[in-house]
């Protein structure tokens, strides 16, 4: 689900690559975090949050893994957020027969064609030319929002470089910076999976766009993920 990102009268305009939608979302409203213990970060009397000054977010680490990609992650907020970014970080981004081990590891039952998408969204990205075809994904930024009551269906949007490998020529040059995407992960068989399911991908709306320095990324629920 990689994808280009803008500022659109400071609201993220995103154009998803895995499922070849070009039509930005701009309606974003901005909302609180699912995360429970961001609430307990408001700003007090004469002092204003940014993610730069507040708590970063501490992930989970998966508990298992299957196919060639973690997984085994609790149920919670918490839960769902470091699934989508140890996926997201984990996707195998040049061999496609590991990629789809992946992905099919990691997608809901309810969402197939997901696999297909998935796959071709991660390995060389074809609508982005000067994607790197090696490397690895790091998080740097997360916002997840709830799409149901329950809780069990989450989007979790997030801010990233795609890096090349330091020892590469140019892989600085080559390298993607502060890129933004989401996955919508859903509650099922015990784990976080990953899905595009049409009723819940109508719900998804672009948030804020994020800056470390930015009180309202921090309003938003933007939150630095905590590195090492």
């Amino acid at each position: 689900m990689a994808g280009a990102a803008l500022a659109v009268g400071g609201i993220l305009a995103f154009t998803p690559i895995i499922d070849g939608n070009t039509q930005p979302q701009t309606n974003a409203k901005p909302s609180s975090s699912s995360d429970g213990d961001k609430s307990s970060e408001t700003p007090g009397q004469g002092q204003e949050y940014t993610p730069a000054t507040s708590r970063p977010v501490s992930l989970f680490q998966p508990k298992s893994s299957a196919r060639g990609i973690g997984t085994g992650f609790e149920h919670s907020s918490l839960g769902a957020e470091s699934a989508a970014v140890s996926y997201w970080q984990d996707f195998d981004l040049r061999d496609e027969v590991i990629a789809r081990e992946q992905w099919t590891a990691v997608t809901s039952e309810d969402s197939p064609e997901t696999i297909d998408r998935g796959v071709s969204g991660t390995v060389g990205e074809p609508l982005l030319i000067a994607a790197p075809r090696d490397g690895k994904a790091v998080v740097k930024a997360l916002l997840s929002r709830s799409l149901d009551d329950s809780g069990d269906v989450i989007a979790v949007w997030m801010f990233y470089d795609r890096l090349v490998p330091s020892g590469e020529e140019g892989a600085d040059n080559k390298s993607l910076k502060g890129e933004t995407t989401y996955l919508i992960v859903k509650w099922g068989d015990g784990d976080w999976k990953v899905t595009e399911e049409p009723k819940y991908k109508a719900k998804v709306r672009g948030p804020r766009s994020y800056h470390p320095d930015s009180k309202w990324a921090f309003a938003a629920g933007w939150r630095r993920v905590a590195q090492g």
